[in-house]
């Protein structure tokens, strides 16, 4: 029985760091291939570059907030208390104690439940501004700064991956971009491991909110002024306007570094990485 405990009190430990993907965030969705890991570690180190350059006043990353007294209080009792107790007890705790330290963190991975896809949430408040200033500087100086991370876009929204939310969440957004100035646009739809949500049903009603909210909002997909990129992983939706989509090689960071006429190694090793024009899964 003892050792039972043990094994139960260390899984509960042990994905008590773990955040989930919900509805609700802004941030940061970014692909790479297979080494996810690495990923978050260049992911990490250049968002925080970029946001000292832009908010140094913000302060990076508060300490993680854990339980120790709870656990130690748990520890201490742990021979008097009914299993199942312990377990309600770790749970919870988990609960608490990830919803404080996701409020605190500047930056901070959450689960997606797809291979090959990060999700970091943010407590600033336009990750626009850090994608923007990313990659716009990647573009003009070429210099690679990452290996394992592929595209890089910013979420300004997340919502339940149905019509009514969708729609709700993107008429908020959409009032900032597409109400007050007329403005060529296309809907970039992309769905992993969801067979519920229709993509022709999705564009047609989004391009019709915006035609809705300015008459003179046109449909262009060959050199749209603004992209609405909508990612859809599993039951989640992520929502964002980008503008120079194309013009900025679809925000693939491999290609924006890779000079127009070079053969040089780092153009040939940034060919072996996967383009991100994948099929819907």
């Amino acid at each position: 029985m003892g050792d039972t405990r043990k094994k139960k009190k260390f899984y509960f430990r042990k994905r008590r760091n773990k955040y989930f993907l919900e509805s609700g965030f802004k941030g940061f969705f970014c692909t790479c291939n297979f080494r996810e890991k690495d990923c978050v570690k260049e992911m990490y180190n250049l968002l925080n570059e970029y946001a000292e350059k832009l908010y140094p006043d913000s302060g990076g990353d508060q300490p993680q907030l854990t339980a120790t007294a709870e656990e130690n209080s748990a520890s201490e009792s742990e021979e008097e208390t009914d299993i199942g107790d312990l377990l309600k007890r770790e749970v919870e705790s988990m609960k608490r104690n990830s919803q404080k330290s996701l409020k605190h963190k500047r930056f901070q991975v959450v689960e997606t439940g797809a291979s090959n896809c990060i999700f970091i949430k943010t407590n600033l408040p336009s990750p626009e501004e850090i994608t923007t200033a990313i990659i716009r500087d990647l573009s003009a100086t070429k210099m690679q700064k990452t290996r394992h991370v592929l595209r890089l876009l910013p979420i300004m929204a997340t919502c339940k991956a149905n019509l009514p939310d969708i729609m709700e969440c993107a008429g908020k957004l959409f009032d900032k971009y597409f109400l007050k100035e007329a403005s060529t646009f296309a809907v970039i739809f992309n769905k992993r491991f969801n067979s519920s949500v229709s993509r022709d049903l999705i564009i047609k009603e989004l391009a019709e909110l915006i035609v809705l909210k300015n008459s003179n909002n046109k449909a262009d997909l060959k050199n749209p002024s603004l992209c609405i990129i909508v990612e859809i992983i599993k039951g989640i939706c992520l929502l964002s306007v980008v503008d120079n989509y194309f013009l900025y090689k679809k925000y693939n960071l491999h290609e924006l570094c890779k000079e127009e006429s070079s053969n040089d190694s780092e153009g040939t090793q940034a060919k072996k990485f996967k383009s991100e024009d994948e099929n819907d899964k």
